[in-house]
């Protein structure tokens, strides 16, 4: 293990997880507005303090951020107002030249138009829900997709077949801890050490070897984040 990146999602984790970074030799964090927290707009003020915090050496990337169109009892925030939150993130991302760390969820076609708003703009469509096409579409923008142990599940066809064919050297994986454990742990909470069953299930699809797709995604990871340069 050389590093760990938390993930800030609104204003009550961001400054947290920047603190915890202070505190925990190894640690990362990102600032983000997921789409589930997009419900209102970001004031000035909010963009001022966003990019304070973003512009601190142990933020890595500007996420969680994108759009969810999967509403549930707990996500009921209209496609418009994630639209606008997601455009102002970008705006900062894209301002401070730092990647982004994409949730998207039913959303692709609306996330990858707006994506081509914000030329030059990279990072990672993280926990990839989609398909081969889908990726297609992200790999050309030139981002890279990161998968978590659904690869693992029996149905999640449209991310195997993904994960089975992408180029390796846009690869990730992650934990998306503490949701979604591998399938020999539903109903779980997740956890890290259980990533290398991730990465064996990814290794089988193509007929590689763990250690290499480990060694692969690790130095993705690396160069996305520029984790050698991070404070």
């Amino acid at each position: 293990m050389e590093a760990v990146i938390n993930i800030g999602d609104d204003a009550s984790d961001n400054r947290r997880g920047l603190e915890l970074t202070e505190r925990l030799p190894g640690l990362r964090t990102t600032i983000g507005r997921h789409p589930h927290s997009a419900g209102e707009a970001i004031t000035a003020t909010e963009r001022r303090e966003l990019r304070e915090l973003a512009s601190h050496p142990s933020v890595v990337a500007v996420g969680e951020i994108g759009l969810d169109y999967h509403f549930t009892d707990y996500n009921k925030v209209p496609k418009r107002a994630q639209q606008a939150v997601f455009r102002q993130m970008l705006g900062l991302a894209q301002e401070l030249e730092k990647p982004v760390v994409l949730h998207t969820r039913d959303a692709f076609p609306d996330l990858l138009a707006i994506l081509d708003e914000f030329p030059g703009t990279g990072g990672v469509f993280h926990c990839f829900s989609g398909n081969s096409a889908f990726a297609a579409e992200a790999l050309a923008r030139g981002f890279y997709i990161s998968f978590a142990a659904t690869v693992t599940y029996p149905t999640a066809h449209g991310v195997v077949g993904a994960a089975s064919i992408i180029p390796l050297n846009h690869m990730l994986v992650e934990t998306d801890s503490p949701f979604l454990p591998p399938q020999s742990r539903r109903g779980q909470p997740n956890a890290p050490r259980y990533m290398v069953e991730t990465v064996e299930r990814i290794a089988a699809l193509r007929g590689a070897s763990a250690a290499e797709i480990a060694k692969a995604t690790a130095q993705n990871a690396i160069a996305l984040f520029a984790l050698n340069h991070a404070g």
